[in-house]
């Protein structure tokens, strides 16, 4: 039953998600080439919104997966990833910093793909109608880029909330109570 919490975790990540995919299926929003550079500002801000929210609500989606009774619920989640961020900082930053390796090897694993099946092309209409578009997009290959980024994404939100999961079931850290055991150790033999 335990192996089965974490991909629960994962797939109500990427239900909760949903609206960050949409975001990323539209290409006039997320690249430069498929549209202008007021709309690529505006894809940008809406993915930063999107991706916080994601870190902010990844605990409470992990929370209706797999919940822990008194400890890890969706109505418990928030104030126990406080009480995880107080109590266990490092860890907490730890699992953070996790996602973000996570989310970038994502955007370099769709760069690659990219790469691999460009999703762009030199619009041959171009040179006669200057009013065309200098570039078609194969959105095909679009979507198949934007999805391995989400699952990707979605990924390490998942893999943060079940770390700031298995941090709160674990409960906080006496910081006092550890000093004290240290204190009192007898000391070693020179």
């Amino acid at each position: 039953m335990r192996r089965l919490v974490f991909p629960r975790i994962w797939a109500a990540v990427l239900v909760g998600c949903l609206p960050l995919l949409g975001l990323l299926l539209v290409p006039q929003l997320m690249r430069s080439r498929a549209g202008s550079e007021s709309l690529l500002m505006i894809g940008v801000v809406a993915l930063l919104v999107m991706l916080v929210a994601g870190v902010v609500l990844a605990p409470v989606m992990s929370a209706f997966a797999a919940p822990v009774a008194g400890v890890w619920q969706p109505r418990t989640a928030l104030g126990a990833t406080r009480r995880v961020w107080r109590s266990r900082r490092a860890q907490a930053w730890l699992a953070l910093g996790l996602f973000m390796l996570i989310y970038a090897a994502g955007q370099t694993a769709g760069y690659a793909l990219g790469s691999a099946v460009p999703y762009v092309h030199d619009n041959p209409a171009f040179p006669a109608d200057p009013t065309a578009s200098p570039w078609v997009i194969d959105y095909p290959a679009y979507a198949l880029q934007a999805a391995v980024i989400y699952l990707v994404t979605t990924l390490g939100l998942a893999v943060y909330a079940a770390r700031l999961r298995s941090l709160a079931v674990a409960g906080p850290v006496d910081v006092s109570a550890r000093r004290w055991q240290q204190e009192s150790a007898p000391a070693a033999p020179a």
